[in-house]
């Protein structure tokens, strides 16, 4: 199989994983799996569960679950890393607001493929 065959097909298997995503079901296995189970603690799970309620952003996210910001903005990126939370910036009264959405309903973690 040649090189650009390879990149095809990973361009395609990325594409393929975004429909899932799109689904608001991920399904991860591999490495995959392991970068959504080192995202899934207490804390982020919180987030999830408020996220699944409506959009927030950072603070709002901070305040509801008395955490600091800075340790929120972590959980985020980490989740936005492993596709479970979409990430998108607002104007707000003092500067740019991060604004957090649920990316997927369901997470499916295969543990043997």
């Amino acid at each position: 199989m040649s090189s650009k065959s390879i990149i095809s097909l990973s361009g395609f298997l990325k594409h393929i994983e975004l429909l899932i995503v799109s689904l608001r079901e991920i399904v991860v296995s591999g490495e995959d799996a392991l970068q959504v189970a080192d995202a899934l603690t207490s804390s982020s799970l919180r987030v999830l569960q408020l996220l699944s309620k409506e959009r927030l952003d950072v603070s709002t996210i901070a305040e509801r679950l008395k955490l600091s910001q800075p340790y929120i903005s972590e959980q985020v990126r980490k989740l936005e890393e492993a596709n479970l939370v979409r990430v998108s910036y607002e104007r707000g009264k003092r500067g740019v607001r991060k604004i957090c959405e649920l990316a997927v309903k369901k997470i499916v973690i295969v543990i043997r493929p």
